[in-house]
């Protein structure tokens, strides 16, 4: 079996943080914006833009397919004003 990669083990951890009901994703975006340094936040929002622009693309094949969710909606919307500021 395969050695797991980095990005790999944080998909599933965050998989599964997302998933508990419990989970208060507003304390989570608190913390990372205003515990960590600068440089973590440069690496954050750039995670971010891409989670938006491959959001934006499965919003297009799941709208072909008769599927969408507000999610993608937002991610579609978003990568437009992205793809505005050159980013």
């Amino acid at each position: 079996m395969a050695k797991k990669s980095k990005e790999e083990k944080l998909a599933e951890l965050m998989e599964e943080c997302l998933n508990d009901h419990f989970f208060n994703s507003s304390l989570f975006a608190n913390i990372m914006t205003t515990d960590y340094p600068l440089y973590t936040q440069e690496r954050l929002m750039k995670l971010i833009s891409n989670l938006i622009k491959y959001s934006s693309r499965r919003f297009e094949y799941e709208w072909e397919a008769g599927e969408t969710s507000e999610g993608l909606l937002l991610a579609d919307a978003l990568n437009d004003t992205l793809k505005q500021l050159g980013k």
